[in-house]
């Protein structure tokens, strides 16, 4: 299935980025912060579903089963190793598959939530993770990271939330776009959030040559490391992002739904672009993360894509995926969702652990969400499905 979109083309764009804080941040050019089209000079590479380009293999799986991963992948090179089970083929999207020995755990408001089965293993050497109230920059296989951490808790693991930044933005705006009040409850809980400082350049352009698939692997790296260090809970790892970061959220969905609970982006969605995304194969295809697709009015938040139809697009494939959505509709331009959109998003992912079951949200949104979000999915022309 392809997403066609009408892309309106110009030649610059200079807009302003909402906040979680109020402020705002010039986002000069591509899928960034402005409001106006800009030029589509960086193109979009890539003609298909797969993620990443230096997929080696699947890695040797570790567990009880052992049983081999999905096909089809591409970057895998974190699981390299384990001490036990049989060695796996190539894994889908990259990362081992570890079953996890536990069968289920109790999820957030009394809902039953497995825990995750595609979670990387520690390639190399793990950078030393230390709580703290101020970001920390540290160095994940190979790749810039900021992070802010709390007190581990081995016995109740927190949160980890991984953040994408837009065009010409930096690894500092999830403090704006995720807020500093959701980062100290995700910390104050023991949690980790991650935010990504470069990118490797390397993979399948996700949409406007800022991510790309292989910076997959440094999630992976990110994941493995927390887990270890932070005992994080595997059944709550999120991700979301703000324009080409969103881009890099949603496809990080489902080239990461093995160990992905929930993705929120803001201005993100399926591109359609150049035949990728069309179809996009999953890790694990038994895993839909839950969706939150924030946006701003049809023809409106346009910086080359429409982003109200790339969004509607995606909440289409998850519905047909058996997925749960929610649409933000906040009739604004790009990005404008922060400040207000951001305690919501935080929400979302406390009421969304892995493979939630059953869904904590049927017919209403608890009231921390705005007015203008629904339950999804929301058809292209803003109408009910």
């Amino acid at each position: 299935m392809r997403w066609t979109l009408v892309l309106g083309i110009a030649t610059t764009c200079f807009g302003l980025v909402a906040s979680c804080s109020g402020s705002g941040t010039n986002d000069p050019g591509g899928f960034g912060g402005g409001g106006s089209p800009v030029s589509n000079s960086s193109g979009s590479s890539g003609n298909s579903g797969s993620n990443g380009s230096s997929g080696s293999g699947g890695g040797t799986e570790t567990g009880s089963s052992g049983s081999s991963g999905a096909s089809s992948g591409s970057s895998g090179s974190s699981g390299s190793s384990g001490s036990s089970g049989s060695s796996g083929s190539s894994g889908s999207s990259g990362g081992p598959k570890v079953t996890d020995a536990s069968a289920s755990s109790s999820g957030g408001g009394g809902n039953e939530s497995p825990s995750a089965q595609y979670l990387p293993t520690i390639s190399g050497t793990c950078p030393t993770i230390s709580p703290g109230a101020s970001a920390a920059l540290l160095t994940f296989a190979g790749e810039p990271v900021e992070i802010w951490a709390g007190q581990p808790n081995a016995s109740k693991g927190g949160s980890l939330v991984l953040f994408w930044y837009e065009t010409g933005g930096s690894a500092n705006d999830v403090t704006t776009q995720f807020g500093t009040a959701q980062i100290q409850a995700v910390t104050a809980a023991g949690g980790v959030v991650a935010s990504f400082a470069k990118s490797k350049g390397t993979g399948t352009n996700t949409g406007d040559a800022v991510w790309y698939t292989d910076d997959f692997l440094t999630a992976d790296q990110v994941v493995a490391c927390a887990i270890d260090q932070m005992h994080i809970d595997t059944r709550r790892i999120y991700t979301t992002g703000a324009s080409a970061g969103a881009l890099q959220a949603t496809w990080m969905a489902y080239a990461r739904s093995g160990y992905i609970a929930a993705a929120a982006p803001i201005s993100g969605g399926l591109t359609g672009l150049g035949g990728f995304y069309e179809d996009p194969p999953p890790q694990d295809p038994s895993s839909t993360p839950a969706a939150m697709a924030t946006h701003g009015a049809t023809g409106v938040d346009v910086v080359v894509l429409d982003f109200a139809v790339s969004s509607a697009a995606w909440e289409a494939d998850v519905a047909k995926r058996g997925g749960f959505s929610i649409d933000c509709n906040t009739g604004g331009g790009h990005v404008s969702g922060p400040p207000v959109i951001c305690p919501a998003i935080w929400q979302f992912f406390e009421d969304h652990p892995f493979k939630v079951s059953p869904q904590p949200y049927t017919t209403t949104l608890p009231s921390v969400y705005p007015s203008y979000c629904k339950i999804g999915p929301r058809l292209a022309d803003g109408g009910a499905p």
